[in-house]
C-alpha cells in the first residue's frame, strides 16, 4: 500500500496522523486531548453566552440571551418554534418568556393565522441590546480562545 493509498484519517491497524506512535494507548491519548480542548471549549461558550447577557441587562440568564438571538433570527418566532431550535422543552420557554416580558426584552402576540398561537417578537429595547452585543462582541469567543 502507497502513501495515496492511506486514508488521511488513518487505517483499522492504528495509522493514524498526528498520533506518535499509532497504538491505542497513542490513539487514546490523542481522542483524551481532543476531548478536553472540546470541554474548555464548551466552558468558553458558557462563560462568553452569561457574559452577554448580563451586558444586555444584569438579570437575563443565559437562556433568555438565546431565546432573544432565536427570535432576532426568525423576526417573529411561535413559543414552540423557540423551544425546537434550542433543543429545550417548550415549559422552559414559557418560564423564560414571562421574565423576557418583565425585561421589558419580548412581547408576546396573537398569530395571524390562529390566535391561540402566541407569536414572540423582541421589543425595540431587545433589538437594540442584541445589536449593541453584535457591535461589540462578534469576536469576544474568538478572543477568549
Amino acid at each position: 500500500m502507497t502513501d495515496e493509498d492511506r486514508s488521511p484519517v488513518g487505517d483499522a491497524a492504528g495509522d493514524s496522523p498526528g498520533v506518535a506512535d499509532g497504538t491505542a494507548d497513542g490513539i487514546a491519548a490523542g481522542i483524551a486531548a481532543v476531548e478536553e480542548q472540546m470541554t474548555a471549549l464548551a466552558a468558553r461558550i458558557r462563560a462568553t453566552t452569561r457574559e452577554a447577557a448580563s451586558r444586555i441587562h444584569p438579570e437575563l440568564p443565559p437562556i433568555g440571551y438565546k431565546m432573544l438571538r432565536v427570535i432576532r433570527r426568525c423576526g417573529a418566532a411561535h413559543a414552540s418554534a423557540v423551544a425546537d431550535q434550542l433543543g429545550v422543552d417548550r415549559s422552559v420557554v414559557s418560564r423564560q418568556l414571562r421574565q423576557l416580558q418583565d425585561l421589558g426584552l419580548v412581547e408576546v402576540g396573537a398569530d395571524a393565522q390562529d390566535g391561540r398561537v402566541r407569536v414572540l417578537a423582541l421589543t425595540p429595547a431587545g433589538r437594540a441590546g442584541i445589536e449593541a452585543d453584535d457591535a461589540a462582541g462578534g469576536s469576544r469567543l474568538i478572543r477568549g480562545l
